[in-house]
């Protein structure tokens, strides 16, 4: 079904732009101009934009016209930078359902307009205000998780800054005192300037992952696979961090545990959950691992006796925007990455990936894979 469109405005070379955005296959639009308002009334269109002309009153004028009277059917959109966008009257932005920054990227705007024709032709534009209500609140969900990318990003760049802060500041030392630095405080500054590159490696490289994710260009290949030699592994791979703590580690999986499932995402996903459950169990601790099966699934817990999660932070778990995040009994550090990937990477697998806590009482993961059958 085609949506018809009206483009309303004074510059032709930004009308014919901005229609080179529309499918032919989705959209069919008509051009106006400020004078042909009573034209565009007519025609019936599902969706007019508006191009901010050079004397904002005509487009308070227009806004006010065409939204008169239309009890919530017309679908108005104001095109115009930001800054004009901000000089309109409470009354133009309440009649517009959205405002669009043109020119601007592309990509952006694409992506409005398929959530336009996707919603509008749903609703066929018969349901009146209630089409406009939903478009409006998938609007503002994109709207919330942009804002939520924004905070995630600054969070990053600020845990991806401090590791190179004691990196950089052991690094100059040695380069000006090498010659009267110990032995002993040459191992020790060598020690800590690899844990700093090593936390800004696995950050690097979770945040490569998630963008791989998010942009489709992550290879998934689900297989059979033996989860029970995945879990064998990861131990393996974490010994040194079971030693150094001290940590009673209780592994009851035994006998083959078959899946089927991207093996990478699922060693990944197994490996951020077990290292969480190391960093947040004091020392002399206990972490089990075990298992338990239902109709088409294979649950694979990990219980801790550590610190717990207090509910404020359970419920900012698995979301982007929020420092849920905190030092391990050891000191260690994370930016919380890596359990937001691994819920995608289960849920990119048909599985899931979830949680029960109680603060100073530890933590049980689950996760969901689903079995070879």
């Amino acid at each position: 079904m085609k949506l018809s469109i009206a483009l309303i405005g004074e510059d032709m070379i930004d009308l014919s732009l901005f229609g080179k955005l529309l499918n032919p296959a989705t959209f069919s639009y008509k051009t106006y101009s400020y004078s042909g308002l009573h034209d565009v009334e007519s025609d019936g269109a599902a969706i007019i934009f508006l191009f901010s002309p050079n004397d904002s009153r005509k487009l308070e004028e227009a806004v006010d016209y065409l939204g008169r009277g239309a009890n919530g059917k017309r679908f108005l959109v104001i095109v115009s930078s930001l800054a004009s966008f901000k000089l309109l009257g409470g009354r133009t932005k309440e009649l517009c359902s959205d405002h669009l920054v043109f020119p601007s990227d592309n990509t952006s705007v694409e992506k409005r307009l398929d959530l336009y024709q996707r919603v509008l032709t749903v609703q066929k534009f018969n349901s009146g205000s209630e089409g406009l209500t939903e478009i409006q609140n998938r609007m503002l969900e994109l709207e919330e998780q942009n804002v939520a990318k924004d905070k995630f990003f600054a969070i990053i760049a600020h845990d991806l800054k401090n590791p190179f802060t004691g990196f950089l500041g052991f690094s100059e030392y040695i380069a000006k005192y090498y010659d009267e630095i110990t032995k002993d405080d040459l191992g020790d500054f060598s020690l800590r300037m690899y844990e700093s590159a090593q936390h800004v490696y696995n950050l690097i490289e979770n945040l490569l992952a998630w963008s791989k994710l998010r942009t489709g260009n992550m290879e998934f290949e689900p297989i059979p696979f033996d989860m029970e030699e995945t879990i064998k592994r990861v131990l393996k791979l974490c010994e040194s961090m079971i030693l150094k703590k001290e940590i009673n580690l209780v592994n009851s999986t035994k006998g083959k545990l078959e899946v089927f499932a991207d093996a990478n995402m699922i060693d990944t996903v197994f490996r951020n959950v077990v290292t969480n459950a190391l960093k947040f169990t004091p020392k002399g601790g206990v972490v089990h691992i075990g298992y338990f099966l239902e109709e088409e699934y294979i649950i694979i817990f990990v219980a801790d006796s550590g610190i717990g999660i207090s509910e404020e932070r359970q419920k900012k778990m698995f979301k982007l925007g929020y420092r849920v995040s905190r030092d391990g009994t050891d000191g260690e550090s994370g930016s919380g990455l890596g359990l937001i990937l691994s819920k995608e990477f289960m849920l990119k697998n048909g599985g899931d990936l979830y949680f029960e806590s109680n603060e100073k009482n530890g933590t049980k993961f689950y996760l969901k894979i689903p079995r070879l059958l």
